[in-house]
Parts: C-alpha cells; structure tokens; sequence
C-alpha cells in the first residue's frame, strides 16, 4: 500500500507492528517523514532521516528481543495516540517490561511528529469495554 493511500491508523500500526515487532527497517522511508519532530517533556527535536536510522537500528542493535502491543488506540484522520505494553532483553541479557503513551500526527501517511510519554515498568491491564 502506498503512504499517501494508507490511513493514519494503518501508518502507525505498521510502524509498531512491522517496523519495530518484525524489525523492518527497510520501511522507515516509507512510514516517517523526513524530517520528523519527536516531543518529550521539556524538548522538541527535528530528526533527519540519517538520524530516524541511526536511532532505530541503535535501538534494535541494543535489543536482540523487542516487542510491542497495542493496549489501546484513537485515531482521527491526522492524529493517532498509543497506549502500548513493551518488553526487551538487551545485549547484555538484562530484560524489561514497561509500557508508554505516544501520540502520532500523520500526513500523507507519513509519520511528521511523535509526543513520547515517559516509559514506566509495567504493563497497561486490557481497557474495558468502550
């Protein structure tokens, strides 16, 4: 499916579900823009896409295991927020579960900016019935 026909929804999904879970780094180019303004608490960030890269097969090389699911999902047409259960064991065999809230905005079904909560230890329980 081309970016510009893909949904925000299904631009996001991908990026956690193939790009990261099947380790696809092949379709960043096609899932993130360049550049990409990534948010967290008290800084902003413009990352070309050398750098978008870099940071995710550093994150990979990292994590020989890393996995995400989806707890929760809202999407509009542009804007798409995440509440997602992680879990990793990194190079060194140390392992983690943790979970984390980000909010996505998609143009042209290109991921252009990314907020980040704070990772915290843990797991989202499943949401009730909406």
């Amino acid at each position: 499916m081309s970016s510009t026909t893909r949904s925000a929804e299904e631009t996001v999904r991908t990026y956690l579900d193939v790009l990261y879970n099947q380790r696809r780094l092949d379709l960043i180019p096609d899932l993130i823009s360049d550049p990409t303004w990534r948010h967290k608490a008290g800084e902003v960030k413009s990352l070309s896409m050398a750098e978008t890269v870099k940071r995710l097969e550093d994150t990979l090389d990292l994590c020989p295991v890393l996995h995400f699911d989806t707890a929760m999902l809202a999407a509009t047409d542009k804007v798409v927020t995440v509440a997602w259960n992680g879990r990793s064991t990194q190079k060194n065999g140390k392992s983690y579960v943790y979970c984390g809230i980000e909010v996505f905005r998609v143009e042209n079904g290109r991921i252009v900016e990314i907020w980040n909560s704070r990772e915290t230890g843990g797991h989202w329980d499943a949401p009730r019935t909406l």
